[in-house]
């Protein structure tokens, strides 16, 4: 009876599977196994081993980070007081069922903010398709960058490299000192600075297109304006 109610309030929400085994990673200490559970109210950690519920209506969550279809981090309000006051971050990885692309969207749309996804999927028809070098502090990732006039996806075989973004959602601005060279700014979960953007830096192998670049930089601009008219 009890996984009928739960199969039934699944149907009416549109959620899918709304329950899966977890282990929420806690560092330097121990892991905590339990239940995650999304509906339409929110996200909820059970533990197994206190019976202590943890729960996040999705107005209280900052930011998710999709790093794989069974592990995302959640960035909560909650301030972490040996860390002077920075936002708590929770992290899980589901032992059963995964976190697919349907049930990530409904999420992200609950929540209403700029997300992160690494689990990219490689664009249908993309506008631009450039091989690229993700350039960090140490070296980088080689991969695919696909761009358009709604979204921005980086696809490498890298480890949680992979990246897939919303311009009007997730990118803040895009910049080009030469056409071998692409930054794309963007808004991720940060503990100590949430909207301060990240920037992303690509070494392009092979020009980009000009007057693409004109076009993705004027849609920005008018993202941007109507961002700035919202009431």
């Amino acid at each position: 009876m009890k996984f009928l109610a739960l199969f039934s309030l699944a149907a009416v929400l549109g959620f899918g599977q709304t329950e899966f085994d977890a282990v929420r990673k806690k560092p330097l200490w121990f892991d905590q196994t339990g239940i995650v559970r999304i509906d339409d109210s929110g996200i909820l950690f059970l533990s197994k081993g206190d019976d202590k519920t943890r729960s996040w209506r999705y107005e209280d969550i900052q930011h998710i980070d999709r790093i794989s279809p069974t592990e995302f981090t959640l960035l909560s309000y909650e301030d972490v007081a040996w860390k002077l006051g920075r936002d708590r971050t929770y992290r899980f990885v589901l032992t059963s069922g995964e976190l697919s692309n349907e049930l990530f969207q409904k999420v992200t749309d609950r929540i209403g903010k700029p997300t992160t996804n690494r689990v990219a999927q490689r664009p249908a028809n993309p506008q631009q398709e450039l091989p690229v070098k993700h350039l960090t502090t140490f070296g980088g990732s080689e991969g695919t960058l696909y761009l358009s006039a709604e979204r921005i996806v980086y696809f490498t075989e890298a480890r949680k490299q992979s990246r897939e973004w919303f311009l009007d959602r997730d990118v803040q601005s895009v910049w080009s000192a030469d056409p071998y060279r692409l930054e794309v700014h963007v808004y991720e979960g940060n503990p100590g600075a949430f909207r301060k953007p990240r920037v992303y830096k690509f070494a392009l192998k092979r020009p980009l297109d000009a007057e693409f670049y004109r076009r993705l930089k004027l849609r920005l601009y008018e993202l941007d304006r109507e961002r700035d008219l919202m009431p």
